[in-house]
């Protein structure tokens, strides 16, 4: 954690390192560590490749000289659009696939068989897709690691998949595809049929039990305004449209999903995580506006950034939480709120942790594909007493400054609104699937 708020790469490299030895005495996959390790590792040099940089970088070539624009540059292509129908599984790019770039190959286990197809230099707008079939146990879509990006069809039992490439189109067949219906589509996927696929909406969120529920909690409410923004436009209304977006988006992903208040009223921060444990919630998600400290600050002060719930003595993490907590627990003197927090289960703390990591890298992910100038504010740790209590993963995310004179006015706009809500929503299912 403390390399990731530093942005201390030699820290990371060396944490990294240790979470992949400590895995393998544990019996644990450390390929998320390993992947993590190449994307921001240096390539060590070997000695004669040395020689011949410092050689070439002594005197360079007079055709690079001459020629600098001369450089080849390659883009990669970008998945656009997902469409699972009559049997197939389409993929979108804004550009040509090369064929010869796509590696597959079959895993058994027990009782399923994975079908892996890697597809390499191509780009994804997300960290991951699944999808739940009639014919196929779960299709999985994601960034294997910087490289490449891996889809895996996950079945009961074995099938004849076939991978075709018609424009900028690839499909693999699924299980129960027939000749029959082959005939019934057309021969061919052309350009325009191809620009308007969409990706499925039976999407449900069964990775391994029936269904998750969650809550979210927008902040603040009745005679507690939150901060105050652009146009004297308060925090309470930003989050509470924020929290019903996200809720039709996870509803729609097949997520039981619940409010702890759905319209303007006051309900103090301990009954938030009751209510939330009364519900067996597996996440609990309370979502803020931040402000700036000091008038003066509100041009600089921007961004977003997740909490999870920590006896933190950070200056920063402290002067939040006090915004966050100033309405239910003034009444509370120091030796009480460090009883409190001296009870925070571990265990959940570390969850939370990793929810806050996952929930921060797509909110940011999500809006940076609409909006330029969007600022990683990190995870924090925090002493956040709406989080107190709760018998699950449990974050405080603030979306942004309502105070900032462009970020402010963004937290009511309903485009930038939607994009949080697909940001939380798709950070949820990536930390189920790195959970499992």
């Amino acid at each position: 954690m403390k390399a990731l708020l530093d942005r201390n790469k030699r820290l990371q490299i060396e944490a990294l390192k240790g979470l992949i030895k400590a895995s393998g005495v544990l019996g644990l996959d450390p390929t998320r560590y390993k992947n993590a390790l190449k994307a921001i590792a240096p390539r060590p040099i070997a000695k004669n490749e040395s020689k011949k940089r410092t050689k070439s970088s002594a005197k360079p070539s007079a055709s690079i000289q001459r020629h600098p624009s001369s450089a080849k540059t390659s883009k990669k292509p970008k998945l656009l659009k997902l469409e699972i129908k009559n049997g197939r599984l389409a993929l979108v790019f804004d550009s040509r696939v090369d064929k010869k770039s796509i590696t597959h190959f079959i895993l058994e286990r027990k009782g399923r068989v994975l079908y892996v197809y890697d597809f390499k230099n191509v780009r994804i707008p997300f960290s991951i897709k699944r999808y739940r079939g009639g014919t196929f146990k779960e299709i999985r879509i994601a960034q294997f690691d910087p490289k490449r990006v891996r889809v895996v069809i996950e079945t009961a039992k074995a099938y004849k998949p076939k991978l075709r490439d018609a424009y900028k189109t690839v499909t693999i067949t699924l299980p129960g595809y027939s000749k029959k219906e082959k005939k019934s589509e057309a021969a061919k996927v052309s350009p325009k049929s191809a620009s308007t696929t969409a990706v499925p909406a039976a999407f449900r969120a069964s990775f391994g039990k029936k269904s998750y529920t969650v809550v979210i909690d927008p902040g603040h409410g009745g005679k507690d305004a939150g901060a105050v923004g652009y146009k004297k436009r308060k925090e309470k209304d930003a989050v509470l449209a924020v929290a019903k977006r996200l809720k039709k988006v996870l509803q729609k992903r097949g997520f039981q999903v619940y409010l702890t208040r759905s319209r303007d009223v006051f309900i103090p921060l301990k009954k938030r995580t009751k209510f939330a444990n009364r519900k067996k919630a597996d996440f609990f998600i309370s979502i803020h506006a931040n402000a700036a400290p000091k008038s003066g600050n509100r041009y600089k002060s921007k961004g977003l950034e997740t909490f999870f719930l920590s006896p933190a003595k950070s200056k920063r993490a402290k002067r939040v939480a006090a915004i966050e907590n100033s309405v239910d627990v003034s009444d509370l003197n120091r030796y009480t709120k460090e009883t409190y927090l001296s009870l925070i289960n571990n265990k959940k703390m570390v969850e939370s942790n990793k929810l806050a990591i996952d929930l921060q890298k797509q909110i940011l992910s999500s809006l940076r594909r609409k909006y330029r100038g969007v600022v990683d504010n990190g995870v924090r740790e925090g002493p956040f007493w709406v989080l107190v209590g709760a018998q699950m993963p449990a974050v405080l995310i603030e979306i942004g400054y309502i105070t900032h004179p462009t970020e402010g006015p963004r937290l009511f706009n309903p485009n930038y609104q939607n994009l949080i809500a697909e940001g939380i929503a798709n950070g949820i299912e990536s930390y189920i699937y790195h959970s499992r």
